[in-house]
């Protein structure tokens, strides 16, 4: 799971996103705000990244105790 250090640095990162935007926007800088949106589209998909992560990491663990339970039994 990730840390709560992670889940502000995502939170400082989308707040700084905004701002690229807003700042793309008054400029008229289409490339900036492009770049914008890809940084934005990674950042967003961060979380689902952990629940992933952490999907694996509990599947992992229930294999590993049905693979010592086999083992005793």
């Amino acid at each position: 799971m990730p840390t709560a250090a992670e889940f502000q640095a995502l939170h400082d990162e989308l707040r700084q996103l905004g701002a690229v935007f807003v700042q793309a926007a008054n400029l008229g800088d289409q490339e900036l705000a492009l770049w914008a949106v890809g940084a934005l589209s990674s950042a967003a998909a961060r979380p689902a990244w952990w629940a992933r992560e952490a999907a694996d990491n509990e599947a992992a663990a229930i294999a590993a105790a049905a693979i010592v339970k086999a083992q005793q039994g």
